[in-house]
């Protein structure tokens, strides 16, 4: 209970002690009895409603979240509007009873809705803010705005506006602005990516005009965006057929990161099968290479052996002959492998080797060779 309710029922309890002192001196008088005790009672009780009466009414108490307005209703300053330049803070205040007033203003923060649906708004019913885009498409904008009331220049609302700020400026300010900035913008843009700007934008107007009306906008905020069920529909269909788009063009990158990829690797397996057979073909040549080497090699020891050693070949040649071979016939015009007469001074293999040569003419005779 605050100091001024307390003095207040004091004062009260005075006009009692009053009424009931009254009251007692007319009975005792009636009675023929002194009228001296009511007298009294009835003079403390009105000493009492004056003196606590008058501090009841000389004190104000302002709360931790508002702010007093002190109206002088007897040399006030014309200039002021015949305010107090100095608002009255939270406490107790002394005030000149009768020739001062004082009007109590909340600064705490306040929020007002204006929304389409019922019951979500400060007014019931349908309170959107109703705006046409710059194409001609209708829409119902739901805003919030928060602010609360500057305790400095609380003098300058109650001097434009006193309790009616809210109806009268608030909700007037913020509908038109909206109105006339969503006129604006496209019906596409509003739908769709700038409803953030739109929203910065009634922000940064607004600030500035409630400032200059004493109060302090904290937060705007477009809670909803309504078209007719028409541009609605016809949205949804735009946003379904993008998506459609989307998803073709994303299959189509996806066949084509797909062929890509089988030309790669065919392209990587051709590379890897001629890569093979180059390899191969070169391992082929250089064999044929070490071959050929080997075989010139071969045939350099052969011709340093034949060199130190002529009688070689008509020793590999006798000696590939069969172990039972007697008689050899060869063609008196071929050329003898090897000389018989130097195998006449021995055997070989063991046994007598007997070489003939025949003669295809009448002449000469054939000749034979008989080795022992």
């Amino acid at each position: 209970m605050s100091i001024s309710a307390v003095l207040g029922f004091v004062a009260l309890a005075g006009l009692l002690m009053l009424l009931g002192g009254v009251a007692i001196g007319i009975s005792n008088a009636a009675q023929n009895r002194s009228a001296r005790p009511g007298i009294l009672l009835a003079a403390v009780g009105l000493l009492v409603a004056i003196i606590f009466g008058s501090m009841s009414s000389g004190l104000v108490e302002i709360g931790p979240t508002e702010v007093g307005v002190v109206f002088h209703q007897l040399g006030g300053d014309p200039a002021t509007h015949s305010l107090s330049p100095d608002p009255l803070g939270p406490g107790v205040h002394i005030i000149v009873p009768v020739i001062d007033q004082v009007f109590v203003y909340s600064t705490a923060s306040q929020t007002y809705i204006m929304a389409k649906a019922n019951a979500e708004g400060a007014i019931q019913g349908d309170d959107a803010v109703n705006a046409r885009t710059n194409d001609g498409q209708q829409t119902y904008i739901d805003v919030s705005v928060s602010y609360n009331i500057d305790p400095k220049q609380v003098n300058t609302v109650h001097i434009k506006w006193q309790d009616r700020y809210t109806d009268d400026f608030v909700r007037v300010r913020v509908r038109a602005t909206t109105y006339a900035m969503i006129a604006n913008y496209a019906a596409a843009d509003v739908y769709g990516g700038k409803r953030a700007e739109i929203q910065t934008n009634l922000f940064n107007q607004l600030k500035p005009e409630f400032e200059a009306n004493g109060l302090n906008l904290s937060n705007l905020s477009i809670r909803n965006i309504t078209f007719t069920d028409q541009f609605a529909k016809s949205i949804e269909d735009k946003q379904v057929a993008q998506q459609q788009a989307e998803q073709a063009l994303q299959e189509a990158a996806r066949r084509r990161t797909l062929a890509q990829g089988d030309a790669d690797a065919a392209v990587t397996a051709a590379d890897g099968s001629a890569k093979a057979e180059i390899a191969q073909a070169n391992g082929d040549a250089q064999a044929i290479k070490l071959r050929a080497a080997a075989d010139a090699a071969g045939l350099d020891l052969i011709n340093q052996q034949l060199s130190k050693n002529p009688l070689l070949v008509e020793w590999r040649y006798i000696e590939k002959l069969a172990g039972n071979v007697r008689l050899v016939m060869v063609p008196s015009s071929s050329q003898f492998l090897f000389n018989p007469a130097d195998l006449i001074k021995g055997s070989v293999n063991g046994g007598g080797v007997v070489v003939t040569s025949t003669v295809t003419s009448a002449t000469p005779e054939p000749t034979s060779t008989s080795v022992p």
